[in-house]
């Protein structure tokens, strides 16, 4: 007689973590707005009932989705070794972070947009955005202070600086793909090299 398959139990956590990863895959090919709550309890083979259990509604997941994604990236960046010998310290380490999680990050990065566009501005969304962009912007503004303060790199305006390389790395994500340009170490390292460039002293 044969056995009826049975859906694998997950502890409560592991089913959360599944939840989110799948809703942020989903994003990946489609607006947020447009993902029913059907569509995501199909892509994680589970009740409607059993995402409630989880999340009071879609908003809620939503913001739960970017939340994840977000300190997903963080714990993966703090928790790698700092080697404060390299060119850009620990903003080398944030590159080289961005370069590992390339993939599940230009997913990231399509939901930060989709909620950028929004005519109704999302506080909560927004103020999850700000924080990841903040941290990337002060990883590279301090790298770059380092750097002048021991003579390796020429004075500039750290602020500025960051934020157009924040910029440009965004732009990997986002603008690339709209490219068909998916080389993301590449276009990552080739940011990293030009901002090195910048910095040099003047001969």
């Amino acid at each position: 007689m044969a056995r009826t398959a049975t859906r694998k139990r997950l502890d409560p956590a592991e089913r959360r973590t599944q939840i989110l990863d799948e809703m942020l895959q989903l994003c990946a090919n489609q607006h947020f707005a447009s993902i029913t709550m059907r569509q995501i309890a199909a892509a994680c083979g589970v009740n409607m009932a059993l995402l409630y259990h989880y999340f009071d509604n879609k908003e809620g997941l939503v913001h739960a989705t970017l939340r994840h994604a977000v300190d997903d990236f963080l714990v993966m960046f703090d928790d790698l070794p700092k080697d404060v010998g390299a060119p850009l310290g620990a903003a080398d380490v944030w590159i080289d972070a961005t370069i590992e999680a390339a993939p599940r990050l230009m997913r990231m990065v399509k939901l930060m947009s989709d909620f950028g566009a929004q005519e109704s501005r999302d506080a909560e969304a927004l103020a999850i955005i700000d924080e990841f962009y903040a941290r990337e912007r002060e990883t590279l503004k301090h790298a770059i202070l380092d750097g002048m303060a021991e003579g390796r790199f020429r004075v500039v305006d750290p602020e500025r600086t960051a934020r157009l390389t924040s910029i440009a790395i965004d732009g990997v994500f986002f603008g690339g793909p709209a490219r068909n340009d998916f080389a993301f170490e590449n276009n990552l390292r080739d940011v990293r090299d030009q901002l090195l460039d910048y910095l040099q002293p003047a001969p």
